[in-house]
């Protein structure tokens, strides 16, 4: 993309890179080019992708940014080159210098907004078209609130809180209760003697509310749901994608990642920076340690403890799933071979019927 002009001693400075000897330091860099694949020889390149680093001398670019740790591993280039210690975080900060310009709320509140006169809402919040807030929320400093977003009554947001479009937040709980034991629980007991009558569910309120800590950013169409009784608390600087469930007495810890389309069940506790992959579930009433992470697509029903990693259905960790996985895959040819020493046998018994026939004549 096109950028505005700097030279490569201006770029090394904004990403705390240092230029590699005897290269040219002034330079000027117009073009940023993300993909090292469509790059041209007019384009700046960061690789920060593993697979790149093998090709390096294939890359069409005016000037490269490379990572530290391959120092020595590759031939030298004939282009200046840039070493960095954290690429990914090299594209953070020329992304912020070299973004093009995109619509930024201003502070405020939009016209088509709902503000109920209860709310307390700081000065420099900006507020998106048709979103709602509810009574007694109180939304903290330096927030950005898309449009279209839903903030039920008594929710408490922190500081440098942004909700994309979308967002609802302290919506009921879905919480229900039959007069008689019902066919759930009557399972989960082991009778499978079920009622096959109707059965009607009493809505349990919910009236809890939801606590938003500070530096938490939540995706688009993402929906927290409210506590029975106490709070549903999303904890200070966790990042939430799009499409996310978060059930009612949900405890989310500090810095968690929790990728598109996962499910928490009512009453998760989860510990501090767990990463939970696309389209993971959670099972209610259970307990996540801290520094877990669990790979797309697990399906969590029990306790997990802290400092693991686990995927699967049902998730189990990571060294298991794969063992299993190699035990799955070699049991085809176990059965093969089980198959064969069956049908030697089965000759041998043969033979020996007939030896036996002969004798007895």
């Amino acid at each position: 993309m096109k950028v505005t002009q700097k030279s490569l001693r201006e770029i090394a400075e904004i990403v705390d890179g240092e230029i590699e000897e005897n290269n040219n330091k002034d330079i000027i860099i117009d073009n940023f080019a993300i993909s090292p694949l469509t790059s041209t020889t007019d384009d700046l390149v960061l690789v920060f992708d593993e697979k790149y680093l093998k090709d390096l001398t294939k890359i069409k670019a005016k000037a490269i940014i490379v990572p530290n740790h391959i120092k020595g591993k590759i031939p030298s280039l004939p282009i200046p080159v840039i070493w960095v210690k954290r690429p990914r975080l090299v594209l953070k900060k020329l992304l912020e210098v070299f973004k093009e310009a995109r619509y930024v709320q201003q502070s405020g509140v939009h016209p088509s907004a709902v503000v109920d006169s209860s709310a307390k809402i700081a000065s420099n919040v900006s507020i998106g078209a048709n979103v709602y807030v509810g009574k007694n929320v109180v939304i903290g400093e330096n927030c950005i609130i898309y449009p279209n977003c839903t903030i039920l009554d008594c929710t408490r947001i922190g500081n440098n809180v942004i909700l994309h479009p979308g967002v609802v937040i302290g919506s009921d709980g879905y919480s229900y209760v039959t007069s008689e034991e019902s066919n759930l629980e009557k399972a989960k007991s082991g009778d499978f003697n079920f009622n096959t009558g109707r059965q009607t569910q009493h809505k349990i309120p919910s009236v809890g509310n939801v606590i938003i800590e500070d530096d938490v950013e939540i995706g688009s169409n993402t929906c927290i749901d409210r506590g029975t009784i106490g709070p549903t608390i999303i904890g200070a600087g966790t990042k939430i994608d799009n499409l996310v469930q978060i059930a009612h007495n949900c405890k989310i810890g500090k810095d968690c990642l929790i990728v598109a389309q996962v499910g928490f069940a009512g009453s998760v506790n989860v510990g501090d920076r767990v990463v939970a992959g696309g389209q993971c579930g959670f099972a209610d009433n259970i307990n996540i340690g801290s520094d877990v992470i669990f790979v797309a697509r697990s399906a969590v029903h029990g306790n997990i403890p802290s400092n693991s990693v686990y995927m699967g259905y049902p998730a189990v960790p990571y060294n298991e799933f794969f063992k299993n996985e190699i035990t799955l895959k070699r049991l085809p040819r176990k059965q093969e071979k089980l198959e064969e020493q069956v049908k030697i046998l089965e000759e041998k018994i043969k033979l020996l019927e007939e030896k036996l026939i002969v004798k007895s004549l």
